[in-house]
């Protein structure tokens, strides 16, 4: 796919980031990480306005939710979320202890 070379500022702390990125080897430049980051973007874009026609299409059908679905769904979505969150510490504490199984 062509290239256009681009002028763009960005906060220090990501660009600093990105610099690290490239560093350890995740990625070959600073543009790739941010090209990588970009087709991230675009992906969930994509992926939301992919929702917003199937809610939509859902709505048409069957009438718009209400707002004992809209709390019932909320009150899902905060328990996968703690369950995501409780995994992730694990996984992330799993991680951590390895390395330092390694650096010693």
């Amino acid at each position: 796919m062509p290239k256009k070379r681009v002028t763009i500022t960005v906060e220090v702390d990501l660009l600093n980031h990105a610099q690290s990125a490239v560093q350890s080897g995740v990625c070959r430049s600073v543009s790739e990480w941010i090209g990588n980051a970009m087709r991230e973007q675009l992906t969930q874009d994509d992926r939301l306005a992919a929702l917003d026609e199937i809610l939509a299409e859902y709505e048409a059908k069957y009438g718009p939710f209400t707002e004992e679905e809209l709390a019932e769904q909320k009150k899902r979505d905060l328990q996968a979320s703690a369950i995501l969150k409780a995994e992730g510490e694990r996984l992330l504490a799993e991680w951590q202890q390895l390395q330092a199984r390694q650096a010693s």
